[in-house]
Protein backbone atom coordinates (compact mmCIF):
# COMPACT_ATOMS: atom_id res chain seq x y z
CA UNK A 1 0.00 0.00 0.00
CA UNK A 2 1.71 3.19 -1.23
CA UNK A 3 0.40 6.83 -0.41
CA UNK A 4 1.61 9.74 -1.85
CA UNK A 5 1.78 11.40 1.32
CA UNK A 6 4.24 14.71 0.88
CA UNK A 7 7.26 15.35 4.00
CA UNK A 8 5.76 18.87 4.80
CA UNK A 9 2.39 20.63 3.68
CA UNK A 10 2.25 22.94 1.13
CA UNK A 11 2.28 25.81 2.26
CA UNK A 12 3.80 25.97 5.98
CA UNK A 13 3.00 28.82 8.16
CA UNK A 14 6.36 30.37 9.97
CA UNK A 15 6.46 29.72 13.75
CA UNK A 16 4.62 26.36 13.40
CA UNK A 17 5.83 22.74 14.61
CA UNK A 18 5.99 20.36 11.66
CA UNK A 19 6.77 16.28 11.93
CA UNK A 20 7.66 14.71 8.70
CA UNK A 21 5.50 11.92 7.93
CA UNK A 22 7.31 8.64 8.93
CA UNK A 23 6.47 5.34 6.14
CA UNK A 24 6.35 1.71 7.91
CA UNK A 25 9.38 0.54 6.24
CA UNK A 26 12.69 -0.94 7.35
CA UNK A 27 11.08 -2.02 10.59
CA UNK A 28 12.71 -3.93 13.42
CA UNK A 29 10.82 -6.99 14.90
CA UNK A 30 8.82 -6.41 17.78
CA UNK A 31 11.81 -8.14 19.97
CA UNK A 32 14.74 -6.16 18.39
CA UNK A 33 12.58 -2.82 18.64
CA UNK A 34 12.40 -3.31 22.47
CA UNK A 35 15.97 -3.53 22.87
CA UNK A 36 16.48 0.01 20.02
CA UNK A 37 14.29 2.00 21.51
CA UNK A 38 12.28 2.25 17.97
CA UNK A 39 10.43 0.27 15.47
CA UNK A 40 12.06 2.41 13.07
CA UNK A 41 15.77 1.14 11.79
CA UNK A 42 16.62 4.56 10.10
CA UNK A 43 15.65 6.13 13.76
CA UNK A 44 17.95 4.13 15.94
CA UNK A 45 21.23 6.19 15.83
CA UNK A 46 23.97 5.55 18.02
CA UNK A 47 24.55 8.14 21.24
CA UNK A 48 28.31 8.40 19.87
CA UNK A 49 27.45 9.56 16.46
CA UNK A 50 26.02 13.13 18.15
CA UNK A 51 29.82 13.83 19.78
CA UNK A 52 30.87 14.86 16.32
CA UNK A 53 28.02 17.11 15.46
CA UNK A 54 28.69 20.44 16.58
CA UNK A 55 24.60 21.82 16.60
CA UNK A 56 23.14 18.66 18.81
CA UNK A 57 26.25 17.72 20.69
CA UNK A 58 25.39 16.93 24.43
CA UNK A 59 29.04 17.05 25.17
CA UNK A 60 29.88 20.59 25.12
Amino acid sequence: MTQNIPLMPKNPMFSYAYIAYQPFDNLYNANEALYHGTIFKDLDIPFSSYRNNPIMNPFK
